[in-house]
């Protein structure tokens, strides 16, 4: 009966790295958030939202807004200050400035 204990240990201790490797390997849900595929690239993004307002462009990133994913222009204007730019991802329209 021990031997069965002692060699089911040693198994154990064995196959536990073994199992460890094999799970990192698995391919699984992404820690970070995946983006959304974009039909309008980042550049389209800006130039669309510099004709609306004109000025530098400080930040870009992609959020959800109105119901769409939408690339967040945010653009220092000599006219108006800090403006947000909202494009559309997929149809490159603007639906909204904040």
């Amino acid at each position: 009966m021990k031997r069965t204990i002692h060699w089911g240990l040693l198994a154990s201790l064995l196959l536990a790295p073994a199992m460890t490797v094999a799970q990192a390997q698995q391919p699984g849900p992404s820690k970070e958030r995946a983006q959304p595929a974009a039909k309008i690239t980042e550049e389209q993004a800006k130039k669309i939202a510099l004709e609306r307002i004109p000025g530098e462009v400080t930040d870009v990133v992609i959020e959800k807004k109105r119901g769409k994913n939408v690339y967040v222009i945010e653009i220092q204007s000599p006219e108006q200050g800090e403006k947000d730019v909202f494009v559309d991802i997929e149809t490159g329209k603007i639906v909204g400035t904040d």
